[in-house]
């Protein structure tokens, strides 16, 4: 079972909302950085730090850079992450909306 979050902050429920919203698809960091308009690297803390607590699994994509672009890293969250995202947005977001669209161009 994974470890509890020390601090709930608005880009982590903005994180886990995106990551809720693909479903079982694996999103690449620049795609919940799209969805979420937040900054990359608040994102890419975000998720190294629910990857630390084991709420986020993370891969490398298989196919090599090229000269046009990076490798992709993915994100998904774990059984044990998708609960505990859950309760927390519920209770820290139980009556709001999301106010962001996904984009999941980057889903596998």
């Amino acid at each position: 079972m994974g470890a509890e979050l020390e601090r709930v902050t608005q880009p982590t429920l903005d994180v886990l909302e995106v990551l809720l919203a693909a479903d079982d698809f694996e999103l690449h960091g620049w795609a919940v950085i799209r969805a979420t308009g937040r900054a990359g690297p608040t994102v890419y803390k975000v998720l190294e730090r629910l990857t630390e607590i084991g709420w986020v699994t993370r891969r490398w994509e298989d196919q090599p850079a090229d000269a046009n672009r990076p490798r992709r890293r993915f994100y998904r969250l774990t059984p044990d992450g998708l609960e505990r995202a859950r309760a927390v947005l519920s209770e820290r977001r139980a009556h709001r909306a999301p106010n962001w669209q996904p984009r999941f161009g980057g889903a596998v």
